[in-house]
C-alpha cells in the first residue's frame, strides 16, 4: 500500500514537472520580425535619414491615440521592444489599431499580432489522467478548465512591475531651471538673430537640439514635455533658416519639417504656422514657387488670422505669386496682409526676421516690394521701398537693408525710363552694407539684377561694377 502511495506521488510529480518544462518551452516565443521590419521601413520623423526608432514609434502611437480617441497612453520604447521580442503578441484593440495606422498596414497579422495560447498538450504532456481539484496538474489547467497558462497576467502583456515602472517614468521630471534657461536662451537668439554670427551660432543650436532630445527621453511630466517640444521646434526652425541661407536645401527641409512636427506635439498652432512659413521660405529660395505658395496657404490654416498670418501672406504667398506672374494674386495678398496687420499687435521698427510674433509694417512693405519686382512693376516697387526703407535703414539687420536696396536697384533697371547708372549706384551701396553676408537671398537677387541689366545693356561698365561689388562682398568672408 505504501509503495502504491509513493508511486502515485512520483506520477503526480512527473506530471507537474512535465507541465513546468512544457510551459518554459511555450513561453520562449520567437521574435516578432514582422513588427520590427515594419518599423524599420519608416524613416525617423526627425528627418535624420535613419529608420524610425522604438521611442519614435511609441510617441507616434501615443499621439494617434490622443488625437483620434482622446486617450492618453504611456507606450514607450520598452513596450515596443517587448512586442518586437515576441514577449507580447496581442496588444489591446486600440493599441493594435494605432500600430496599424502608424505603420501603414491594414491587418493585425501584417504586424505579427495574433492571439497566443499554449497547446492543449501543455496541460497534460504525458496524457496523464484527470486528477482531483487542488492537485498541481489541475492548477496547471486552471479552474475553468480552459487552456490558459497558470502565469498568464490578468491583462494581456503586462504585470505589476511593468505598470509600476511606467508610473515611475511618468513622474520623472527635468530641473525647471534647465527648461527656463533653454527657453530664455532661445528667446534671446530669436530676438537678436540679425546681430549674431550665424557661423558660430549653428553648432551651438545643434548641440542645444541634441540636448533637448536627451531631456525629452528623461522627462515624463506632460507640462515640461510640452515646453521642451516648443523649445525643440523653435531650435529646429532656426537651424532650418540658417541652412536656407547657406543654400543647403535638403537639410533645411528636414529641419523645417521637424519644427512643424514638434509644433504639433507641443499642440501649438502658432509654432506650426511659423514652421510652415519657414518651409515656404525654403522652397522660395530653392525656386520651387508653387510649393512655396502651397506651404504658405497651408500655414494660414494654422495661423487662423493670428501673428504668423501676415508673414505667411506677404513673405510666403505674395512673393511666390509674383514669381508665378500672378499679378492679381499679388495685389490681393498684399491687401490681405495689411488687413491682417490691423488685427494683430504689430511691432515697431524692424524686429527679427524669424520672430514668432507678427511682421512689422516695414517688413510687410519690404516683402511687397519684392513681390512687385518679380512682376516687373517698378512704380509699385519704389512705392513700397519708400515705406520700408526708413525703418530698415535704422535696424540692426544688415541684409534686410541690402535686400531692399537690391529691389530698388532692380526697379531702376526694369522701369519704363530705366536708369542704369542709378541702379549700379544703389546696387553697389547694397552690397557694401557693413555686416552683410552673401546669404542665398542676397546672392539670388543680385544675380537676377545682373542678368536683367546684362540682357538690356550687355556687359557694360555699370554691370561690371555690380559684379565687382558682389565679388568683394564674398571675398570678405
Amino acid at each position: 500500500m505504501a509503495a502504491e502511495h509513493e508511486a502515485g506521488q512520483d506520477k503526480a510529480a512527473l506530471v507537474t514537472a512535465g507541465h513546468h518544462l512544457n510551459s518554459a518551452s511555450v513561453n520562449k516565443r520567437p521574435a516578432n520580425e514582422l513588427l520590427r521590419q515594419a518599423r524599420l521601413r519608416l524613416p525617423a520623423p526627425s528627418g535624420s535619414g535613419r529608420p524610425m526608432s522604438r521611442r519614435e514609434l511609441a510617441e507616434a502611437v501615443n499621439e494617434y491615440l490622443w488625437r483620434t480617441h482622446g486617450r492618453r497612453s504611456a507606450i514607450d520604447a520598452d513596450y515596443v521592444g517587448k512586442l518586437e521580442r515576441g514577449d507580447y503578441r496581442w496588444p489591446q484593440g486600440l493599441y493594435r489599431e494605432a500600430f496599424r495606422v502608424v505603420l501603414a498596414v491594414t491587418a493585425d497579422a501584417s504586424l505579427g499580432f495574433f492571439v497566443t495560447r499554449p497547446m492543449p498538450s501543455a496541460a497534460k504532456p504525458f496524457d496523464a489522467p484527470n486528477v482531483e481539484a487542488g492537485s498541481s496538474a489541475h492548477t496547471a489547467v486552471g479552474d475553468s478548465g480552459c487552456d490558459l497558462k497558470i502565469d498568464d497576467p490578468p491583462y494581456p502583456g503586462e504585470d505589476v512591475i511593468d505598470v509600476l515602472g511606467r508610473i515611475q517614468k511618468l513622474n520623472r521630471a527635468v530641473d525647471p531651471m534647465l527648461v527656463e534657461y533653454l527657453q530664455g536662451n532661445l528667446r534671446h537668439t530669436l530676438a537678436q538673430y540679425e546681430c549674431l554670427d550665424h557661423g558660430s551660432l549653428n553648432p551651438v543650436l545643434v548641440k542645444q537640439r541634441l540636448w533637448i532630445e536627451t531631456l525629452l527621453d528623461e522627462c515624463g511630466h506632460p507640462r515640461q514635455r510640452k515646453q521642451l517640444y516648443m523649445t525643440a521646434a523653435a531650435t529646429a526652425g532656426l537651424l532650418g533658416y540658417i541652412a536656407v541661407g547657406r543654400g543647403a536645401f535638403p537639410l533645411a527641409r528636414a529641419y523645417c519639417l521637424e519644427a512643424f512636427q514638434l509644433g504639433e506635439f507641443a499642440d501649438d498652432t502658432n509654432l506650426q504656422a511659423w514652421a510652415c512659413g519657414l518651409q515656404s521660405f525654403c522652397e522660395y529660395y530653392a525656386q520651387d514657387y508653387r510649393e512655396a505658395l502651397r506651404l504658405a496657404q497651408y500655414g494660414l490654416t494654422f495661423a487662423q488670422g493670428g501673428p504668423q498670418s501676415v508673414r505667411l501672406t506677404i513673405n510666403g504667398a505674395a512673393r511666390a505669386m509674383g514669381k508665378l506672374q500672378d499679378a492679381e494674386g499679388v495685389r490681393r495678398a498684399v491687401g490681405e496682409a495689411y488687413e491682417l496687420m490691423a488685427q494683430n499687435d504689430v511691432p515697431v521698427g524692424v524686429p527679427s526676421s524669424i520672430a514668432l510674433e507678427c511682421y512689422s509694417a516695414a517688413q510687410t512693405a519690404g516683402n511687397a516690394a519684392t513681390a512687385y519686382v518679380a512682376l516687373g512693376l517698378p512704380e509699385q516697387v519704389q512705392s513700397y521701398v519708400d515705406l520700408a526703407l526708413p525703418d530698415i535703414a535704422k535696424s540692426s539687420s544688415p541684409w534686410s537693408r541690402s535686400l531692399v536696396l537690391i529691389d530698388l536697384a532692380s526697379s531702376y533697371v526694369r522701369s519704363g525710363s530705366p536708369d542704369l547708372d542709378r541702379a549700379a549706384e544703389v546696387a553697389t551701396e547694397a552690397l557694401g552694407v557693413p555686416g552683410c553676408r552673401p546669404i542665398i537671398s542676397v546672392q539670388q537677387r543680385v544675380s537676377e539684377l545682373i542678368r536683367d541689366a546684362s540682357e538690356r545693356w550687355g556687359e557694360c561698365r555699370q554691370v561690371e561694377s555690380i559684379r565687382d561689388a558682389a565679388a568683394a562682398m564674398k571675398a570678405v568672408l
